[in-house]
């Protein structure tokens, strides 16, 4: 039961994240937090006509016509399907009820035929398990519903009427196929189960609704409770308070008029989205909606990364979302390490994820991005609150300096690919460094102390440029002492020997990198190091352009001569080039950038991680939250300084 890596569309509220295919199949389902556990193997509902045997139909399977679109301005998602062999049109309505553990799905069927049918629908599920806790199900009788359930969990398939069969085990998904349940058992030691409907004949033209609940909690009492409360909301009720909410949050948000209807709609869902990927309970924030838990193409990406919170706090910090940007910075104090470092990336419960290293980007960025959010609120309290945090990191980060370069010791680039001395990293601790030097001064602490960090930041800068420059072709290096084969000898006959961790192992690593990257630009974006008309930046800024650009399919490349996942220009590759552009006054080639991401989102309005080389379609990971945290910035950057301008007026 394998599936899929693309998430056409996301739904939830917060403490409940929802993934759905491009069919309309629930594929993900994460509850008490965004990111764990994932509770649905399988889920796929069917519809039949009981005077037909073995007619039924998958609503997400099978080569039905579908159209998917979003309630407008709301994370409410409606699939529509035609199946054409039972000559009905399902309408699926699916959403996350606010501050409540419920996930809605409505089936509006109408005959579109000619003749009556027997309509009979029936639902198969499969639970799944990260643990070796076996996976449960039950039918409940009382509450005419099907349970899952678990070491610590449980979770319910209700519905606003009658259950006509149900069964558990027993291949359900083959049952529900043939038409016919058999419930002798009411409980038992499998993952799977079924339910079905009869909703007797329907006529031509005639139309059938029915609502699912699918209602979770901590034990099975609170579980019943909450099934009673929700079956005595009707599902108006419960579709209106979930579209105010949406509309009230949209309402709330610094909304933008940029002259483009596509361009506001992506604009819109990339809020609605930021929302969607902000934990209610912890404040961190997910790179992405999960799309490989098995690791099997990826290292996961529901994960909450420093990096990322750079760009996508100060996204949030231009929209107003100002209280979600503190919760984040909240979250990382609560997290950050004894020894005073951020790790590569976290579970949003705030343990550690799985990691092969410091990434030592991560803590600067977290400075730089305090320091930030403190220059959109101006709320002295904030400071206040992550002193002790900035003092740990900082002292920290003193004593992360190679003594050999003056650049901060040997860690993963921001890629986490090559353990090295990177620009865009030093760029980052430089960034945290001056961060750190105006929170304390702005609190009135001791000018020694800030003194001290101004220096270090000066003498980190100087190793910068002393070490990570080209200066022959006046460019920044990527990295130097850095580990480009991870698993045997280096590619390079210019390599050093150096230590690697206090006991004293030692390997054989790269002289330089020269290898170009867009991540060079982080000196100038976002870290504010050099003035973007500084000669190094814009020497290398031509030289990305000139490289990097993908002739075929338009956009920027992360570095030359990627292969991840086929190796694609990225979104945020491009709009990293586009602020470049913006902060140096050439708009027209930040327009030019900026729409060739609106033209790469999907029909939902997401932005990918990347886009296909070779026909431009979006690929990989869809929704990422810092492509829209770049495509945000770049508009607000644009309207700026005089607009968006018009697509086909650009060269």
């Amino acid at each position: 039961m394998g599936k899929s890596y693309i998430n056409n569309a996301v739904i939830g509220n917060g403490s409940m994240l929802g993934c759905i295919s491009e069919t309309g199949e629930l594929i993900r389902l994460y509850w008490p937090e965004i990111d764990f556990p994932q509770h649905i193997e399988k889920m796929l509902v069917g519809f039949f006509d009981k005077s037909i045997p073995n007619s039924t139909m998958w609503f997400s399977e099978g080569n039905h016509e579908v159209f998917q679109t979003y309630i407008e301005d709301t994370n409410i998602l409606q699939t529509v399907v035609n199946i054409s062999r039972l000559s009905i049109q399902i309408v699926q309505t699916d959403f996350c009820v606010p501050n409540q553990d419920v996930l809605i799905r409505r089936y509006n069927i109408k005959n579109t035929g000619n003749d009556s049918l027997h309509l009979g629908m029936g639902l198969a599920s499969h639970v799944i398990s990260h643990t070796f806790d076996m996976g449960n199900t039950l039918f409940d009788f009382e509450l005419d519903a099907l349970i899952h359930y678990r070491h610590d969990n449980c979770w319910a398939i209700a519905s606003d009427i009658e259950v006509k069969e149900f069964q558990i085990g027993n291949n359900p998904f083959r049952a529900v196929w043939e038409g016919r349940l058999n419930g002798i058992d009411s409980i038992g030691m499998s993952p799977d189960g079924a339910i079905l409907w009869d909703f007797g004949d329907v006529s031509p033209g005639e139309e059938k609704c029915i609502t699912l609940y699918l209602v979770f909690s901590e034990n099975m009492n609170l579980l019943k409770s909450l099934i009673r409360n929700v079956k005595n909301i009707k599902f108006d009720q419960l579709f209106s308070i979930t579209k105010e909410y949406w509309t009230k949050f949209l309402k709330n948000c610094v909304i933008v008029n940029s002259g483009n209807d596509r361009v506001d709609k992506i604009y819109r869902r990339s809020l609605l989205l930021f929302k969607l990927m902000s934990d209610k309970n912890t404040g961190a924030i997910l790179a992405s909606p999960e799309i490989d838990e098995g690791f099997t193409q990826c290292g996961r990406y529901a994960y909450c990364w420093g990096r990322d919170a750079a760009f996508i706090t100060t996204a949030l910090n231009e929209a107003g979302l100002y209280k979600d940007s503190e919760r984040f910075y909240d979250w990382a104090v609560r997290v950050q390490d004894s020894e005073g470092f951020w790790h590569q990336r976290y579970h949003v419960n705030g343990n550690l994820a799985p990691s092969w290293g410091i990434q030592i980007d991560e803590t600067g960025s977290i400075l730089y991005g305090m320091w930030k959010h403190f220059l959109y609120v101006k709320n002295v309290n904030f400071l206040e609150k992550v002193w002790p945090s900035v003092l740990k990191a900082t002292a920290f980060l003193e004593k992360f300096i190679d003594s050999d370069t003056g650049l901060p010791l040997p860690s993963f680039d921001l890629w986490e690919e090559r353990m090295g001395e990177h620009t865009y990293s030093t760029a980052a601790v430089i960034a945290g460094f001056y961060a750190a030097a105006n929170i304390a001064e702005f609190l009135g602490i001791s000018k020694d102390t800030v003194d001290l960090w101004l220096r270090i930041a000066e003498k980190t800068k100087e190793a910068l440029e002393r070490n990570l420059t080209d200066k022959e072709a006046g460019v920044f290096l990527r990295s130097v002492r850095t580990k480009l084969n991870p698993w045997g000898k280096e590619p390079s006959s210019n390599t050093v020997v150096i230590n690697v961790n206090p006991k004293g192992y030692m390997r054989e690593v790269s002289a330089v990198d020269d290898r170009i990257d867009i991540s060079l630009l982080g000196s100038s974006v976002p870290f504010d190091i050099y003035r973007p008309d500084h000669p190094l930046v814009r020497n290398t800024a031509g030289k990305i352009e000139k490289t990097l650009y993908c002739e075929k399919a338009g956009g920027i490349y992360r570095y030359y001569d990627d292969n991840y996942a086929g190796g694609n220009p990225w979104i945020v590759s491009t709009l990293w080039l586009a602020l470049y552009h913006i902060k140096t006054g050439n708009i027209a080639k930040a327009r030019e950038y900026f729409h060739w991401s609106v033209k790469c989102a999907t029909g939902l309005d997401f932005l990918p991680e990347q886009v296909d080389k070779n026909d431009g379609k979006p690929c990989w990971v869809i929704p990422l939250t810092w492509s829209h945290a770049m495509f945000v910035l770049v508009l607000k950057g644009l309207i700026k300084n005089g607009g968006i301008g018009q697509p086909d007026a650009l060269a």
